[in-house]
């Protein structure tokens, strides 16, 4: 599957492409992810994601939030966080891995994992001042959020991405 999202034609007459519309499910985690339920609540790094998406493909892309992909018709974006690790401390590694696929009309056409981390603690970009653990990670999420921003303007099936 090919998603091009195309430039518009300035000064050509011409009127710019359409955005391509694309449903977004909740962003889950997985099954034995690394984070308790309540850090997954404290750190909302689903809502991050989703955020930082939307800012990552402008306007080739018409991103909106969908329940659950059951019965959505178009292309779907499904994705979880398999495993974020470094939470309990303020320093140190830190690392997420997301797993996605794209379903048009209810088919897998492409699917990635990818994983992002920083060994930067809670002092690891001094320009930035402090940071919580919550801090660090959204950081993480914004890297995976232009991987996956990139990946869909070409999607494709066993993709990796980031630092895989």
């Amino acid at each position: 599957v090919t998603l091009h999202a195309a430039a518009c034609a300035h000064g050509q007459g011409r009127p710019a492409t359409p955005p391509i519309s694309i449903a977004v499910t909740n962003i889950g985690f997985g099954p034995d992810n690394g984070l308790t339920a309540e850090e997954q609540a404290e750190c909302e790094l689903g809502t991050e994601l989703f955020d930082e998406l939307h800012d990552e493909v402008d306007n080739a892309f018409a991103l909106h939030s969908v329940a659950g992909y059951r019965g959505v018709p178009g292309l779907v974006l499904v994705m979880r966080f398999a495993r974020v690790e470094g939470q309990d401390f303020a320093s140190g590694t830190k690392s997420i891995v997301l797993e996605g696929k794209l379903l048009r009309d209810g088919q897998v056409t492409a699917d990635f994992v990818a994983m992002r981390y920083t060994s930067n603690g809670a002092f690891g970009n001094y320009n930035r001042g402090f940071k919580s653990s919550c801090g660090i990670l959204e950081d993480v999420v914004e890297e995976l959020a232009e991987d996956v921003g990139e990946w869909l303007r070409e999607p494709q099936m066993n993709a990796q991405l980031g630092d895989l």
